[in-house]
């Protein structure tokens, strides 16, 4: 019979490998994870039940492909001193999915969304300089997704994934031009507090009929408006260091470019954007060391392409909406919620 680590022992190697099924179907029953890993369902639903107590891993709702967003990269040098402190009060913003600590000019590296151009362009203007303790601070604005949110950890191989999977389509091609109405918003931010919630519970959260809860989702999903993603405390997976790279590609390559880099297995993010230094890449390595790979390979693969900045993560603040602390472990969540207000900064 396979053992049960505590909670103390971390994550193991059959950890890792169903988090790897959840990241190809963060969804799917126990009844399919169990057997694809070589376990029982049982045994996969206590192994998934003590990770996420334990803050080591979690469920999110994201939009889909197809979904009305708008996203752009925020880049603070924070005052002398306070650096932590406007991590947090970066995090704090609904609007905004994930900070990170890293070296370099700018320390803050923060990703923002919002549903349309007019509220992105408040959050920039003005919510975010007003944060306490921002020195400085840059934007970038998203132009396209080259990677998805369904990533590879390595830990199963093809066929176990597809005993997982959904066929949704090509994620990349579809256009984001739909609309949520208040009640996809609802089921929306639910599903941010636990993506693998029950129908039943949904439906008790939103007062509603776990009928109507079911149709709405399967709905939501289908037309490509929301979809899924798992995530972990990526040390304890064994993906200990995360480098942001900023490229200057020639416009003509940079689909291509983007394309092919967002389907590295090391890729976690890769978004071309506005600006001379016109593609963003989050790489992650299981050490440092492994991260020189990565510039070795962007510079073997696209000789046209040069890097403008790289900058190493040193702790993530805040990942698509869970506050984490300094093992990477959840302690709360903010949802990302694209349609919130921009409020005023609080003190």
């Amino acid at each position: 019979m396979p053992q049960h680590p505590k909670p103390e022992d971390g994550v193991d190697e059959l950890d890792v490998a169903l988090l790897d099924a959840l990241h190809a179907n963060p969804r799917a029953s126990f009844e399919r994870l169990g057997p694809a890993v070589g376990i029982s369902p049982v045994t996969a639903a206590r192994r998934w039940q003590r990770l996420a107590d334990s803050g080591r891993a979690w469920v999110s709702s994201v939009p889909g492909p197809a979904s009305a967003l708008v996203v752009a990269v925020y880049e603070v040098r924070a005052e002398p001193g306070r650096l932590l402190e406007t991590g947090r009060a970066l995090a704090a913003i609904p609007q905004v999915g994930s900070v990170y600590f890293t070296d370099g000019v700018f320390d803050i590296h923060a990703l923002a969304f919002a549903a349309d151009m007019r509220t992105l362009t408040a959050l920039l203007l003005e919510r975010l300089p007003q944060v306490s303790g921002v020195a400085a601070a840059q934007a970038h604005i998203g132009l396209r997704w080259h990677s998805d949110v369904q990533w590879h950890l390595g830990a199963i191989d093809s066929s176990q994934q597809q005993s997982v999977v959904d066929d949704t389509g090509d994620s990349r091609r579809a256009t984001r031009s739909l609309t949520f109405d208040p009640d996809d918003r609802a089921l929306f931010l639910a599903l941010q507090r636990d993506g693998r919630a029950r129908y039943r519970d949904l439906a008790r959260e939103l007062a509603t009929s776990e009928y109507l809860v079911k149709r709405r989702l399967g709905s939501l999903v289908r037309r490509g408006m929301m979809s899924f993603r798992t995530d972990f405390a990526r040390a304890e997976g064994g993906w200990a260091a995360e480098l942001v790279l900023w490229l200057c590609v020639p416009h003509r390559e940079l689909r291509q470019v983007g394309d092919e880099i967002g389907q590295w297995p090391q890729t976690r993010i890769c978004m071309s954007t506005i600006g001379a230094a016109n593609l963003m890449v989050m790489s992650q390595g299981h050490q440092i060391t492994a991260l020189t790979e990565i510039l070795d390979r962007v510079h073997r693969t696209f000789p046209a392409a040069t890097v403008a900045d790289q900058r190493l993560v040193l702790r993530p603040c805040k990942s698509w909406g869970r506050l984490l602390d300094t093992a990477g472990h959840a302690t709360d969540v903010v949802p990302v919620d694209l349609w919130a207000p921009i409020a005023e900064p609080s003190g």
